[in-house]
């Protein structure tokens, strides 16, 4: 049965890949730091991607409103960059 409305996954599916790449790379044995950077840019990569495409093309990322949408990757993105550049600090040298 085919629906009058179909949902674009392109944009959902970067922030998916990205989110799997940087597993992936963790995985494989690179730095959590690394593999956290790579994650967070893929949300901060569909926050950008929310805001600028329409509700149509968003696709599964239109959760909520565009603003709530963008906030929410956003912040993620942010914290898991952040959080991933705090890695790399050495506070002590135990």
């Amino acid at each position: 049965m085919r629906t009058s409305e179909s949902t674009a996954w392109g944009p959902y599916l970067l922030v998916v890949a990205a989110a799997a790449a940087g597993l992936g790379v963790i995985g494989l044995g690179a730095p959590v730091s690394a593999g956290g950077a790579i994650m967070g840019f893929g949300f901060l990569a569909g926050s950008l991607v929310r805001v600028t495409v329409s509700e149509r093309r968003a696709g599964a990322l239109a959760v909520r409103s565009r603003r709530m949408d963008a906030l929410t990757l956003a912040a993620f993105g942010a914290a898991l960059v952040i959080g991933s550049l705090l890695m790399l600090l050495r506070l002590h040298d135990s």
